[in-house]
């Protein structure tokens, strides 16, 4: 299933001094603003790719837009640092440039493609990707007029043991375009939940949805150290490092889906191998929180100070 993210571009185009600063936003109409660029000038407009991932690339152009060679550059990987030209054969930071004219698409949504090919995505990397429009191209008389609104299509199709976003998808909400994702492999076979003490931390949330939070109060609670939450709470996995250690009940969704409980052919696509534990605790919080096995699928509770597997999980 297809989603489209629409990003709203910060700009940093000058520094302006005010005399009052309003917290509550004004009443009336919202209008998106214009950007009008200098030709032959150094001055850029640039919106970043929002995940790691393949996107097909959609700018909106203005009606007041008249030129017809606006150049965009495209920078899946991002710039080479000191780079003054623009390299599709660079292979760790390749450039593309695309020229639109904009006197064909004024007032509406455009592509950037290459040898215009409506299957052109480009493979972003998340902080690093972005796409930037140029005035540099063109005479010292003419202006660039752009409009701050740009979107990036996910092609990628969202669906239960697809590959996404840093590991295994394993839960879609309603929407189609949200869920759960695990971790390609284990953080580790063997910790332990606590952190040398029994203690309540608060985290007593099971259902889907409260794995983070969850991970969040223990890792406040229990400070530095190294024990199941922390792993999680610590780990970069490419671009990502949101992931968090799952609540009993998104634990038992990954048994069921990517785990030894889901049907052929996701059956333990995600390489479970053992009890994992979940972020919630049981009881009074302090000595005890949920696991569960990933050969027999049941869940139990035991003393935090055992230790057991741990599969970090993030949310998309």
């Amino acid at each position: 299933m297809k989603y489209i993210k629409q990003l709203v571009l910060t700009l940093v185009l000058a520094v302006m001094s005010v005399n009052m600063a309003q917290a509550v936003a004004p009443a009336g109409k919202q209008v998106v603003g214009a950007i009008t660029l200098q030709g032959a000038s150094d001055s850029a407009v640039k919106w970043l790719a929002p995940s790691t991932m393949p996107y097909k690339v959609h700018m909106f152009v203005p009606k007041t837009g008249t030129t017809t060679n606006a150049l965009y550059r495209v920078y899946p990987k991002g710039k080479r640092a000191g780079s003054t030209t623009c390299l599709s054969t660079d292979v760790n930071h390749p450039c593309f440039e695309v020229s639109v004219d904009q006197t064909l698409h004024s007032n509406s949504w455009v592509q950037l493609t290459l040898n215009n090919d409506t299957a052109t995505q480009w493979d972003f990397i998340r902080n690093k990707g972005y796409v930037v429009a140029v005035a540099s191209n063109l005479g010292t008389r003419e202006l660039l007029n752009l409009s701050a609104l740009a979107r990036f299509e996910d092609t990628v199709i969202i669906g239960i043991g697809k590959t996404y976003q840093g590991g295994l998808i394993f839960y879609v909400d309603g929407t189609g375009a949200h869920g759960l994702i695990a971790a390609p492999t284990d953080q580790s076979v063997e910790i332990q939940w606590w952190n040398g003490s029994f203690i309540a931390t608060g985290a007593t949330g099971i259902a889907v949805g409260t794995g983070l939070a969850n991970t969040n109060k223990i890792v406040t609670a229990q400070g530095a150290g190294s024990y199941a939450a922390e792993l999680c709470f610590n780990l970069v996995l490419g671009a990502y490092s949101d992931w968090f250690l799952p609540s009993k009940d998104e634990l038992n969704l990954m048994y069921q889906n990517i785990g030894r409980g889901a049907a052929l052919p996701l059956t333990n696509v995600g390489g479970f191998a053992a009890a994992y534990w979940s972020s919630s605790e049981y009881g009074n919080g302090k000595g005890i929180a949920w696991v569960q096995s990933f050969g027999s699928g049941v869940q139990d509770y035991t003393g935090k100070h055992y230790a057991r597997a741990v599969r970090a999980v993030r949310a998309f």
